[in-house]
């Protein structure tokens, strides 16, 4: 870390997984030629993870919430804490691989992306490639997912730079500074709040850069395992982000579709869960919550994130 000015702010928010989080501070703090400060902002863990920092990290700039204030919000709150001229969102249940990884992110950055973002390639536990980037056209996609299409379609590794439509929130690089110009991550998104923070730097003329020489593994997930919240947040985000950025077409469209989407998987599940498997039964539950979350945003004009 070192230095009195750092350059970048890493900004790791944490609920309940201490094992990870400590692994993915301590490969920040393994990083060479950059200097660094690390904000970690804690979602009301009960694991113990709030002493843990402060015992065994003491120069983490800790923020302790009283609840769970979601992804977004909380970092919002790290971002205005920052003090390095850029910012970097860290999932906790990542590991930057490379010693120089944040180094040659800054380099990317300051070479030929300033007003954008630079995102590093991430990888699964076992080392494989995992897909982190992706296009805005959710109508497709969620067409391709209802039928299971979306399984067939295999993403390769790209052998060099290049610019994408939206990377993955688990680490993105960019100038606290172009928070002023986009607006921060939008708290009433779920799973999706990532892709809306590139749409908006794209709408700005930044670039989304997606960088394979940089590798960071990301364990994936380990927060966010209650089907409850993160199923029906998937499905009614991509609702969301149609109505703030989509044309009037696209939003009716994908309305109908949605609902498709989530009655379709409900029955499926509810079929499923007659083989006794709990995972069935939990999904069945979720894509009821789905069901409520989907007409409450309708009828009531309730848009927050759905929470249970």
């Amino acid at each position: 870390m070192g230095g009195n000015t750092p350059k970048i702010s890493v900004i790791i928010v944490s609920y309940n997984v201490w094992s990870y989080l400590q692994a993915c501070i301590k490969s920040v703090m393994a990083q060479s030629g950059v200097n660094t400060e690390i904000i970690v902002i804690d979602n009301n863990s009960l694991d113990g993870s709030i002493t843990r920092i402060q015992q065994e990290f003491p120069g983490v700039k800790l923020i302790a919430n009283k609840e769970n204030k979601g992804f977004s919000a909380a970092n919002n709150q790290g971002i205005n804490l920052a003090s390095g001229e850029y910012v970097l969102l860290l999932n906790p249940d990542t590991e930057i691989k490379q010693n120089d990884c944040l180094l040659n992110l800054c380099k990317a950055l300051d070479s030929y992306n300033k007003g954008g973002i630079v995102a590093p390639c991430l990888l699964n536990t076992d080392g494989s490639f995992q897909p982190s980037f992706w296009t805005t056209s959710f109508l497709s996609q969620l067409f391709l997912e209802l039928f299971y299409l979306h399984l067939f379609a295999k993403k390769e590794k790209p052998t060099k730079a290049i610019n994408v439509q939206a990377a993955s929130g688990a680490s993105l690089l960019f100038e606290k500074a172009l928070v002023k110009k986009t607006g921060a991550l939008d708290e009433n998104m779920f799973w999706m709040e990532d892709i809306d923070f590139c749409y908006r730097v794209r709408k700005t003329g930044g670039e989304i850069l997606y960088n394979p020489d940089t590798e960071v593994i990301h364990h994936g997930g380990k927060s966010s395992t209650n089907y409850a919240v993160v199923l029906p947040n998937q499905v009614m985000s991509k609702v969301k982000f149609y109505k703030k950025n989509g044309s009037v077409i696209q939003y009716a469209a994908l309305t109908i579709l949605s609902l498709v989407f989530i009655i379709s998987r409900w029955f499926a599940f509810a079929v499923l869960s007659l083989t006794f498997k709990k995972v069935f039964a939990e999904k069945r539950k979720a894509y009821g919550v789905a069901v409520k979350g989907y007409f409450k945003y309708y009828f009531s004009g309730n848009k927050a994130i759905i929470n249970i």
